[in-house]
């Protein structure tokens, strides 16, 4: 009869637990309550480029590609400096700290890593391109704004967004590319 009782008391504080409004529901309750209007006009609000992504499907038509590239290759910005390769430890942190690169999330890197995604190539031995200006600003170019390069590519445009700056694209260049990265030891 005990074991019962205390069942019972246990689902009766469980439900009333339940039934109290936190923040998190209270902001959900609101936002369906809308229709979630606000929700709604962040999703929608594209800029020219990602619209014309969404309107042909990522494949846009032949004679749109050339200005398209222009454009995007118009919005990469260099660091102050000129220098296209940083520190590569403070490119390692960029790569791998969610809130910024992520490249973890696509793309391999450090081999001894046993966590990546497999959605880009792997990016393990990439210095083996070597340190030519060319290689240096195409890759720095690439991340910054892999869209100058494969429209609608699925790869984000990190340096447009703000998501790390020229000086850090920089850094994520020195660690793809300096022999002393773990993505280049052996």
């Amino acid at each position: 009869m005990k074991r019962k009782a205390f069942l019972a008391l246990g689902f009766l504080a469980l439900g009333l637990g339940l039934s109290q409004v936190g923040p998190f529901r209270a902001r959900l309750e609101a936002a369906i309550q809308t229709g979630g209007e606000a929700f709604a006009q962040v999703m929608l609000s594209q800029d020219k480029a990602q619209a014309l992504c969404t309107q042909y499907r990522d494949k846009l038509p032949p004679e749109l590609v050339p200005a398209f590239l222009a454009e995007q290759r118009a919005l990469i910005k260099y660091p102050a400096s000129g220098k296209l390769m940083g520190d590569w430890k403070n490119g390692e942190k960029v790569f791998t700290d969610p809130k910024r690169g992520n490249c973890y999330a696509c793309h391999q890197g450090d081999p001894r890593e046993v966590a990546y995604g497999t959605m880009g190539p792997s990016l393990t031995g990439y210095g083996q391109r070597g340190l030519s200006e060319a290689v240096v600003r195409y890759t720095y170019e690439k991340i910054y704004n892999a869209w100058a390069f494969v429209p609608c590519s699925l790869m984000y445009r990190g340096g447009v967004h703000g998501y790390f700056t020229p000086e850090e694209t920089a850094d994520l260049v020195a660690y793809l590319l300096s022999p002393e990265s773990p993505i280049n030891r052996r």
